[in-house]
């Protein structure tokens, strides 16, 4: 039987060992190469793949950021707060990512807190593909700070069998310019293939002053030949990062883009308070190194054991001016995270099992541990917190999933069972400490304030998923899952501002608020119905989750206090579509849509004898309906693509007494390749927001928020860019 719904990779590989007929197996791998779209490939809630061709067609001169690969897939909501993908907003089912929800390779290398993006740590052109997982995230996936809010993961463009080498110069509005480079090796005798390589990306703010990006990348790969019987990989990136940061605006000012869309930080300092809004007393500064390895043994012709071990440092500062008192926050960063994956497989009959565990350790920021205060020139005033790490987070999991093909119906099930602990935190009197390093002042500490002990929490993370084949042209999918994310760790942020301001220095008091924080946990049901013809395709689905621990800054009737906490309960349903229509051989028409509604189940208590009325309310800055329009065309080897996105109407604040106007966007990108022999030529021309729209990317609110005092931070204008590669 021919069936022509694309299936996951592991699937494709598990029916490679299954007792299907060999022209059976001919069949799928070659719909799964030569599909249009890339179909829902599991029973496990709803995974699309986007491969570096698709993301060449639709973003081909400016490629920085994986996000825009998964823009077009319905349910995902990615804003650009820069027109260099450097500084995106992204939001999966109204779910937004506090940094989380990103893997390389499957491996959760970056947390919470600042520094260098997982997103931009590796060049997108290194990238051979990106997924995105929603609802139901499988129990081999998820790994990291949390899940609920869906996943990204990037899979890394293996070296080459055969001697390559690609060179591409982009250049860009606002002095844009990326050069990249990078060497195959081919496969050196029976030893080993190589890849090698580099980039250099820089330009402009486009408001304001200051270099947003500056940004230098190495990589280099090794990995096994297709002889070994052993496949190994290992990698390894530098990225060196700086940004300087773009200034939000007020309520008003978001309401008369005409007249404050360029607003920014000061170009110069006038020797006043406001000195903390000078441009350069708000940038960002990390450099970031990487290593991650595969290793992967067959223990027999049905077996395999393989262990994905990897490391990662942080290092690196962000100021963040105040423009009331002239000062400025220092945050220094310098953390490691390191972590490994082991898996075992097995393939029977017509099931394949895999039992694996997942550990993780890694040092805070999640609270933060140490900064300082500076005037607006830069100079020490004081520590604002010395805090020692007696111990890290940590995360430990085993899992195991299972799949089974009964006919035309593959069931998938699988269960993780996490405990996480939170780190374990001692604060210290800063006074009389002196300006240096984080060791240098907890060598100075002496006085303790207060300790923070850790908490080890443990979650019970089932799903299992259904897809049945009503034909060849058509499926149904069913799942149900659950997720997770770490407690706020924003109360860490807070910690030293309550314990000496609001419980009298009580640190048996904090201890409990401490305790009290929990993991916020969903459970997710889909149900979908996809359909692909031989000039058709289109896929439905129906979502809903059930948030529980939701966190925010609540009202706690105990303490008598507002404060960060994991106490709230939300929901959030809706509906996905998405369709394809090839309307001549060389025009391929593509929609995707969603209605996704994200609201709180009850009131939130705000003092002790009121309450904020949030029930039933959509979340701030969460869109009832977004979605987008786009083609791909195709004449005398041009490659056109536009695309028209829609934002729908987003709120302030929870009441809904605030919101901003709903906008279209759209992008254009044109590329052509010439080949002559092994050569290659490939040339790009593309614009963002080519009709150069005035409109509110993201809105820096609470989900509690009740007024408009937030910011607001402006989208990113027409930008064009072009750019040309060699390929050998």
């Amino acid at each position: 039987m021919k069936r022509k719904i694309v299936l996951s990779m592991s699937l494709i590989v598990f029916l490679n060992t299954s007792a299907l007929a060999k022209d059976e197996l001919i069949s799928i791998d070659k719909v799964s190469i030569d599909s249009q779209v890339q179909k829902d490939e599991s029973g496990i809630g709803s995974t699309k793949r986007v491969s570096a061709k698709e993301i060449k067609i639709f973003s081909s001169a400016e490629l920085l950021n994986p996000y825009k690969a998964v823009s077009l897939e319905p349910g995902v909501d990615i804003r650009t707060n820069d027109p260099f993908g450097m500084d995106v907003t992204h939001k999966i089912r109204g779910k937004s990512d506090r940094n989380i929800g990103e893997t390389l390779e499957g491996l959760p290398l970056k947390g919470i807190g600042p520094g260098g993006g997982l997103a931009t740590l590796m060049d997108i052109e290194n990238i051979s593909s990106v997924s995105v997982e929603k609802g139901a995230i499988k129990a081999d996936s998820g790994f990291g700070y949390g899940s609920d809010n869906g996943m990204v993961d990037m899979k890394i463009k293996k070296p080459s069998k055969d001697l390559a080498v690609e060179l591409k110069q982009s250049l860009g509005s606002y002095n844009f310019s990326k050069t990249y480079m990078r060497v195959d090796s081919g496969e050196m005798a029976d030893i080993a293939k190589v890849f090698v390589s580099a980039s250099l990306t820089e330009a402009d703010k486009f408001k304001g002053s200051g270099k947003s990006p500056k940004r230098k990348n190495f990589a280099i790969g090794v990995a096994s030949t297709s002889d070994q019987l052993i496949e190994w990989e290992v990698y390894g990136i530098y990225n060196d990062e700086q940004k300087h940061n773009y200034r939000g605006l007020t309520y008003a000012q978001s309401k008369d883009l005409s007249k404050y869309k360029n607003l920014d930080y000061n170009k110069v300092k006038n020797g006043t308070n406001d000195d903390g809004n000078y441009y350069d007393n708000n940038k960002q500064d990390f450099q970031t190194y990487t290593i991650l390895a595969k290793l992967k043994a067959p223990l027999s012709s049905d077996s395999s054991l393989s262990f994905r071990p990897y490391f990662l440092n942080d290092k690196g500062y962000s100021y963040t001016g105040n423009g009331s008192n002239g000062t400025v926050i220092d945050w220094l960063v310098d953390h490691n995270t390191f972590g490994g994956v082991l898996e075992y497989e097995k393939n029977l009959d017509s099931s394949k099992i895999k039992l694996g565990y997942w550990y993780q350790e890694d040092e805070p920021p999640g609270p933060p541990t140490s900064r300082k205060i500076r005037d607006a020139n830069l100079d020490f005033k004081k520590w604002e917190r010395v805090v020692k790490v007696k111990k890290n987070h940590t995360f430990s999991a085993p899992f195991l999933t299972y799949e089974h093909i009964f006919d035309k119906t593959i069931v998938e099930a699988g269960l993780k069972y996490l405990w996480l602990s939170s780190p374990n935190l001692v604060s210290y009197n800063t006074t009389g400490i002196t300006d240096g390093s984080y060791d240098s002042a907890l060598s100075q500490a002496s006085a303790v304030d207060f300790t923070l002990p850790s908490n080890t929490y443990e979650v019970f993370l089932p799903n299992i998923g259904l897809t049945h084949y009503l034909n060849d042209d058509s499926y149904i999918k069913v799942s149900y899952g659950r997720n997770y994310n770490t407690p706020a760790y924003s109360f860490g942020g807070s910690m030293i501002n309550i314990f000496h301001t609001k419980i009298a220095k009580n640190e048996a008091k904090l201890q409990e608020m401490w305790a009290d924080l929990k993991p916020e946990e969903s459970d997710n049901f889909d149900i979908g119905y996809s359909f692909s013809g031989e000039k058709s395709a289109f896929e439905t689905t129906l979502f809903y989750s059930k948030v529980k621990n939701v966190g925010g800054n609540f009202y706690d009737p105990v303490y008598n206090l507002e404060i960060f906490q994991n106490s709230a309960e939300a929901e959030s349903y809706g509906l996905e579509v998405a369709g394809e229509y090839k309307i001549l051989h060389n025009l391929l028409l593509k929609a995707s849509a969603t209605y996704n509604k994200y609201a709180f189940t009850t009131d939130i208590q705000s003092a002790s004898n009121s309450y904020i009325a949030t029930k039933g309310n959509q979340l701030p800055d969460v869109p009832l309906f977004y979605g987008n329009i786009s083609a791909e065309y195709n004449i005398n080897g041009y490659k056109i693509a536009p695309i028209v996105r829609y934002l729908g109407k987003r709120y302030v604040d929870v009441t809904h007494n605030y919101n901003i106007d709903a906008n279209y966007l759209v992008d254009l990108s044109i590329s052509k390749d010439f080949t002559i022999d092994k050569h290659k030529l490939e040339f790009s021309l593309s614009c963002t927001n080519l009709l150069d729209e005035e409109y509110i990317s993201t809105i820096n609110a609470s989900d509690i928020n009740i007024n408009p005092n937030t910011t607001y931070i402006v989208g990113a204008p027409r930008t064009f860019f072009a750019s040309l590669g060699y390929k050998y």
